[in-house]
């Protein structure tokens, strides 16, 4: 491990102030990578995980659904996260090593809703929080109510531990869950029940996008 480079590397995290962060162990990162070449297992070693919080006010907003205030916010987070990884991977290289950003929000795979990589897996696997009810990556202090984004490098750098915690006695998103999608198995999210219901916001609601808030507000963690 290359500590000096470790330290370069959270330098450039508090320079561009996400507020969450963590790295991985890319060897643990078990999902596919959609649409990418082979060789980026081989290539890359490690993952940097960051996010961006929602804001309360905003969420606030979103009562019984998803509204334009909450899209115009949650395009402007991605925005800001895709620079974010612009800027983290583009200083990675200049130091000679690899570092590949990926977008905060993209479907790559639209049959299966998927994007090149799963965020929350990789901040899972980062010791950022854990997959929730709700199938969303959950911060311990912030709950659901962050957006992420991933790059991935062979930068030297020191993984962090996944957390063993889990949501516990907490049920707050199967209690709004406007597609009764949400399950007491974290295992059993009905994907289908929840894109369906996406789906008819994105038309009834004129907001071209896929998004809904409900279970994301519900979600405080202990903030």
């Amino acid at each position: 491990m290359n500590e000096k480079m470790d330290s370069e590397l959270m330098a450039l995290i508090e320079e561009y102030k996400p507020h969450v962060f963590g790295i991985g162990d890319f060897s643990q990162y078990d999902r596919e990578l959609v649409g990418l070449p082979d060789y980026i297992r081989k290539e890359y070693t490690f993952i940097v995980s960051f996010g961006l919080v929602l804001s309360k006010s905003v969420l606030d907003t979103v009562t019984d659904g998803p509204n334009l205030i909450y899209l115009h916010h949650y395009r402007q987070l991605n925005y800001r996260l895709d620079m974010i990884g612009y800027h983290i991977a583009l200083a990675i290289e200049r130091k000679g090593y690899k570092a590949l950003p990926f977008p905060a929000s993209q479907i790559v795979d639209w049959q299966h809703q998927k994007g090149h990589i799963s965020h929350k897996r990789a901040g899972e696997i980062s010791g950022i929080g854990w997959i929730g009810r709700n199938n969303l990556l959950i911060h311990p202090v912030y709950g659901a109510r962050v957006r992420y984004n991933t790059v991935l490098t062979n930068m030297p750098l020191v993984p962090g531990t996944p957390l063993s915690f889990s949501c516990g006695k907490c049920r707050a998103c199967m209690d709004v869950c406007p597609a009764g999608a949400v399950k007491e198995d974290p295992l059993s999210f009905d994907h289908h029940g929840c894109y369906e219901t996406l789906d008819k916001f994105k038309k009834k609601r004129n907001l071209g996008h896929h998004i809904c808030g409900i279970c994301i507000k519900a979600c405080r963690g202990s903030r």
